[in-house]
């Protein structure tokens, strides 16, 4: 998940929170009852009765996602409606709270998944990019901004000649930026029988609409190539398979470089670096 710029040092893809929120943070929106921690994710978030409490890496970004969904009406996809606590805020000592939506991560069903990214990313495309977006500097905000070349890369020995390879076949992009879901995939869709697939764990972007579909096929691909074939109608999803690669690999280089780090990440960077060739190979 993102994180904002004055929290820089943060070095892992999410912060753990073992601690549940206090009967202060409770009281606070309203909720009485005991915090039960909720299972999957980071092990970071607590349910009291309907309501889910999640920490907030960045009160102006938790804040302004509130808002979104908030204000997102569909028939086709739920998102879960934040509260907010007793002083207006949408966050309180650094929690959100928000409803409990039904339903169940289904594993595999990466079709759905990509069938609910173009209605909800639909949903998406007028939203405006606020002004503090672009000032993010943490791990994840740069290594976006260098899969997609608007940063240098870093100096990573290992990833020199896999990139190059990467680099020559990349084009400038084309497609238009809007808001999206950038850590999309099966583990933030609940479906449910009758009720509409609900999206949860909003992490903002703004790139080209179907590029969430390219990251979560990135993420999936393990011996076979064979789940890129899922994108081949969404158009130029070469490139954007690319970009999603470029960024996956570059966050963890972006971990294991950080002057802070206590994890060694070659083995996740080894991983994504191995996908380069049958990739290419699969696009080409």
């Amino acid at each position: 998940m993102l994180k904002k710029s004055q929290t820089d040092n943060v070095i892992q893809p999410k912060e753990e929170t073992k601690n549940a929120p206090t009967s202060e943070i409770l009281d606070a929106f309203g909720v009485t009852g005991e915090p039960t921690l909720l299972t999957g994710g980071q092990g970071t978030c607590y349910r009291v009765d309907d309501t889910v409490f999640k920490p907030a890496q960045n009160t102006l970004e938790a804040s302004w996602i509130a808002k979104i969904n908030n204000g997102l009406m569909s028939n086709k996809f739920r998102v879960p409606k934040f509260f907010q606590a007793k002083d207006g805020s949408w966050v309180f000592q650094n929690w959100t709270a928000s409803e409990f939506l039904v339903g169940e991560h289904r594993s595999g069903h990466y079709t759905e998944a990509i069938e609910v990214s173009g209605v909800f990313h639909e949903a998406l495309k007028n939203i405006p990019k606020p002004d503090w977006f672009d000032n993010k500097t943490d791990v994840f905000s740069l290594s976006d901004k260098m899969a997609w070349g608007e940063l240098p890369l870093p100096n990573f020995e290992p990833s020199r000649e896999p990139f190059q390879k990467i680099f020559r076949l990349l084009k400038k992009n084309r497609l238009p930026n809007q808001l999206v879901h950038g850590d999309w995939g099966v583990g933030q869709i609940l479906f449910h029988e009758t009720l509409p697939p609900a999206v949860i764990d909003m992490t903002p972007y703004f790139r080209p609409a179907d590029y969430p579909i390219a990251d979560m096929i990135v993420c999936t691909l393990a011996n076979s190539t064979d789940i890129v074939d899922l994108g081949k109608d969404i158009k130029n999803f070469d490139q954007l398979l690319l970009r999603a690669l470029l960024f996956r690999t570059l966050t963890y280089i972006g971990f294991q470089i950080h002057p802070k780090n206590d994890r060694d990440w070659t083995p996740t960077i080894r991983n994504y670096l191995s996908l380069v060739d049958p990739i290419i190979k699969k696009i080409t």
